[in-house]
């Protein structure tokens, strides 16, 4: 069978089960619209009540309601359960559910929040623990913030300078920190991408899918699993990493640097970047979100540049690159 045919094929059999999830949860919630939606999100009736006067799911495992602003929660409560189980709590606060980590606490509004903050708290991939009081980290790809008040909730961290160059993701980042007062004391953030030299660039940007804008735009896997309905173009302004380096040296000159990236695709040039201007030996360690590429490209710059690498594929087109500097510069 060609390759067409099985697709047609997959597509019928996804419709067929979606039909078939949704007259299953009619026979529960008595509505054709709430039960589409729940099929849409695969959410069994088991795991919500749905009060059809208000168009409210009320999620008891979690002790919150959503209300139709809240709908776009409904696909990623399976991520919502795993936070739970990592200790965050969930409420409804004013028009808002509130996300209480055990360091900080912000709102969530959609399934990609969830996602981030269930990568951040729950599965941990940034909990690098500095090697002393007073390191500094470069949080490339600030997003809405989450990972900047994790970092700036370690006692070892003395200072974050985050970076996001999407203006509507910057000014929720902003809302996110001023919840977390102490911990926004020690982060610094600049409404501006990094890349490996100075100027402007164009790619797509979803308000629904903020975690996914950059210069690679959504992967195919993503895609796939995903309905992307909103995206758009947007021109934003980036720096040159090498001089931003620069200056947080010049700022902070024997401080252990630690520098995540998560910017979509803009990680290869960033490390050829600093590669080319002699300045990967001014970093003790990476923590990187690799795109479509593979890690191959910037695992080999970071070798030759006297680092230990150790990398990792967690999607189709995703994976992490953990890098540590050897003693002695």
């Amino acid at each position: 069978m060609r390759r067409a045919d099985l697709s047609e094929e997959n597509v019928l059999l996804s419709s067929i089960v979606r039909q078939g999830r949704t007259l299953r949860n009619l026979c529960y919630v008595g509505s054709y619209g709430a039960a589409s939606k729940m099929a849409e999100c695969r959410v069994h009736p088991a795991e919500v009540g749905y009060t059809s006067a208000t168009r409210v799911y009320r999620v008891a495992e979690l002790g919150i309601d959503l209300a139709p602003a809240h709908h776009g929660l409904l696909a990623g409560l399976w991520h919502a359960r795993v936070l739970k189980r990592a200790g965050v709590q969930f409420a409804n606060v004013g028009s808002e559910i509130i996300a209480r980590t055990p360091s900080f606490s912000v709102p969530v509004e959609n399934e990609d929040e969830l996602f981030i903050l269930r990568e951040i708290v729950a599965d941990g991939i940034y909990n690098l623990i500095p090697s002393a009081p007073g390191a500094v980290v470069l949080d490339i790809g600030m997003n809405v913030g989450f990972t900047s008040l994790q970092f700036a909730a370690q006692p070892r961290v003395a200072a974050v300078w985050a970076y996001e160059p999407v203006a509507a993701t910057y000014d929720r980042a902003l809302g996110n920190l001023s919840r977390n007062p102490e911990l926004a004391a020690k982060i610094k953030p600049h409404n501006y991408g990094l890349s490996d030299i100075a100027g402007e660039m164009t790619f797509h940007y979803s308000p629904r899918w903020r975690g996914v804008a950059g210069v690679e735009g959504p992967s195919p896997e993503f895609r796939h699993y995903h309905r992307i309905e909103d995206l758009s173009r947007v021109t934003v302004t980036v720096r040159s990493a090498g001089d931003v380096v620069r200056e947080l040296r010049s700022e902070h000159p024997a401080a252990e640097l630690i520098v995540k990236m998560d910017c979509e695709g803009c990680e290869y040039r960033i490390v050829a970047g600093l590669q080319r201007e002699g300045l990967v030996q001014q970093v003790d360690v990476f923590l990187i979100e690799w795109h479509k590429h593979g890690p191959t490209e910037v695992a080999r710059i970071l070798a030759r540049e006297n680092f230990v690498v150790l990398s990792s594929t967690t999607g189709e087109s995703t994976g992490m690159i953990y890098a540590c500097r050897r003693a002695g510069r």
